[in-house]
């Protein structure tokens, strides 16, 4: 084992949530001080739990100054790419590049009684799938974002996200269950995170499940290894 890191919930008392939210930031600096590696936190809505990820990232990031800081994971059913690569890429300038998004796809939980709150307009024409994961890379990675740069005024705009953190594109986690998810990840990219929430596409034995999922998202570095020769 060459790095070690835990997750923690971050569960709150609706009455007072405050509390919880100190107990969060303060496992992530006990974990720093001894010496953990990363300090990752789950993302839940409308729960008693950390719905605003980033935030709590963003507040551990200057309490901490070298413990690695990621999501696992954050459902992009819920989110908007450009504007969480805004907020993705402002947190890893604030932490010094340690930050580790972890995201995953698909409609949002109970999506049917949350749909008409999150998307009344656009609800059956949303993309859930893999398409929401790449729009977030590309503008992470600093494609363009709009048509226009340049000066108005005494306002300058960037075709591309602001602020824009280079490493930020390679710390950038998916999670799947599935062997697609996990070739999806390595074709793209992206580190792979797993759990023991998985599909038993080609066997029933967890180890062996997982261990089909490692070697999928592998395979792309792989073939690129074999094709430099």
């Amino acid at each position: 084992m060459r790095k070690l890191g835990f997750l923690t919930i971050g569960l709150f008392d609706g009455a007072d949530p405050r509390p919880g939210h100190e107990s969060t930031l303060e496992v992530i600096e006990l974990g720093e001080r001894l010496g953990f590696d990363s300090a990752w936190v789950r993302h839940r809505h409308l729960h008693y739990g950390i719905s605003s990820p980033v935030a709590v990232l963003a507040a551990a990031s200057q309490r901490t100054s070298r413990i690695a800081l990621g999501t696992a994971v954050i459902p992009l059913g819920w989110e908007n790419p450009l504007r969480l690569a805004e907020d993705l890429a402002t947190v890893d300038v604030l932490c010094g590049g340690r930050l580790n998004p972890g995201v995953s796809v698909g409609p949002p939980m109970h999506w049917e009684q949350v749909k008409q709150t999150l998307y009344p307009d656009t609800a059956d024409h949303e993309d859930f799938g893999y398409g929401r994961v790449r729009r977030l890379l590309e503008l992470i990675r600093g494609e363009p974002a709009g048509g226009f740069r340049g000066v108005e005024g005494f306002e300058v705009f960037s075709d591309r996200v602001q602020p824009h953190s280079p490493g930020l594109g390679s710390r950038m986690w998916y999670g799947g269950g599935s062997l697609r998810s996990a070739e999806w990840a390595g074709e793209h990219g992206m580190n792979f995170l797993t759990s023991n929430v998985v599909r038993a596409e080609e066997s029933e034995d967890f180890a062996a499940i997982q261990l089909s999922h490692i070697q999928a998202f592998r395979a792309p570095e792989l073939e690129w290894a074999d094709d430099r020769g």
